[in-house]
């Protein structure tokens, strides 16, 4: 049954999919049904109530992109979207933003599959994004990361920029404990 919804959203046919909400985003439309969206998130279930739009409203969406917003909506209506290096953050701020932890999740397991998207360039930047969303597996990815760089970050003269919680990583890793101990102290 759930395939057989998620086809109709996927139609996005108006005679044929009984949708009773739409959205609008970059100004293009894409339609949905509540009885999807409400129970999964509190802050959907309050913009989508009879209190706050009527059953004809269009609903603007501002805060992201129409991909990014259909990609949210495939999930909900399939427990899948299309996760990629470019949209994964933007769709991790839309679960926080949505209040959908289990989309979250989801994106968060992207991290452990796709270890190219860290470099050396960036691994602060990703430490950073995943300490703000409170990303489990990114930073299980993230420690793998350092642990294959190991030699290369601890050569760096930016490894005493750190700030306390990077280090709390760093010296979480499992290396050789003389190495981590040597580094960080």
């Amino acid at each position: 049954m759930q395939q057989e919804r998620f086809k109709f959203f996927k139609s996005q046919n108006v005679e044929t999919g009984n949708f009773d909400v739409t959205f609008e985003i970059e100004g293009k439309k894409l339609f949905a049904h509540r009885f999807i969206l409400m129970p999964v998130s509190e802050y959907l279930n309050a913009m989508l109530s009879d209190r706050w739009s009527n059953k004809n409203d269009i609903i603007k969406i501002e805060s992201f992109t129409y991909d990014n917003f259909y990609q949210f909506l495939c999930f909900l209506y399939s427990g899948s979207c299309n996760l990629t290096n470019e949209n994964v953050f933007q769709l991790i701020d839309m679960g926080e933003f949505y209040g959908v932890s289990f989309f979250k999740d989801n994106c968060d397991r992207y991290f452990q599959s796709n270890m190219g998207i860290f470099t050396y360039e960036n691994y602060e930047e990703m430490f950073e994004f995943s300490q703000k969303y409170s990303l489990i597996k990114m930073q299980s990815a993230l420690k793998a990361f350092i642990c294959s760089n190991f030699d290369k970050i601890t050569k760096a003269e930016k490894l005493f920029s750190y700030e306390k919680p990077f280090m709390d990583l760093f010296s979480s890793i499992n290396y050789s404990n003389e190495k981590v101990f040597e580094v960080v102290s």
